[in-house]
């Protein structure tokens, strides 16, 4: 009998933020990452949480939350689509304003994914 779950990195110990769909930052340096499966709170330090939010992987959407541009899959309306096989969708709300930018920061392998979007 095979354990696959022995051969899956465990998220919660080695989290790495590229994996994630978005994050959140909240008080203190909290910070709230959304992924497949999870959401993993983790106290980042200043240093961190400014290295974290610099990177052009993330896209701002609003104050406090930034949104994993290469974890994309779709786009409808004011609505994100994170897309994984295995657990299905996970969906964040993103400001009107921000879709422009947004939809032209997408890594060119995605750009299909946004044909669609008015």
């Amino acid at each position: 009998m095979m354990n696959v779950g022995l051969e899956e990195r465990n998220v919660y110990e080695d989290l790495d933020p590229h994996d994630t769909y978005f994050f959140k930052i909240g008080v203190h340096g909290l910070v709230c990452f959304h992924g497949r499966n999870y959401s993993i709170k983790q106290r980042l330090s200043a240093e961190q949480t400014s290295k974290l939010i610099s990177d052009p992987n993330f896209y701002r959407i609003s104050t406090n939350c930034y949104v994993n541009l290469s974890k994309v899959s779709d786009i409808q309306d004011n609505v994100v689509y994170f897309r994984d096989e295995r657990h299905g969708i996970k969906t964040i709300h993103v400001p009107k304003r921000n879709l422009g930018q947004m939809k032209r920061l997408i890594p060119s392998t995605r750009r299909n994914v946004t044909a669609g979007v008015n």
